[in-house]
């Protein structure tokens, strides 16, 4: 497995990983950081483009779209027929 980057519609050169990250690792929590940005900027940008629908439990909590734990991503959706 292969991975690229987009950066201004241009891809780079395929990064192929020989070593994963390990349990314990201190740059662990870093790529995680980044990689949580990433995801709620994208989730933030679709709900700006009308593609993601909020989920309330109540009349007035604060609006969820994703909820980001240690290891775990939850995304809410709104299902239709469609």
């Amino acid at each position: 497995m292969d991975y690229s980057v987009l950066f201004n519609a241009n891809a780079s050169a395929p990064i192929i990983p020989i070593r994963g990250l390990k349990q314990g690792d201190p740059l662990s929590p870093y790529f995680f950081i980044i990689c949580v940005e990433g995801l709620s900027t994208l989730t933030r940008k679709a709900k700006v483009r009308g593609g993601t629908n909020d989920v309330k439990i109540r009349n007035n909590p604060p609006i969820i779209s994703h909820i980001l734990f240690a290891d775990d991503c939850f995304l809410f959706f709104r299902a239709n027929v469609d």
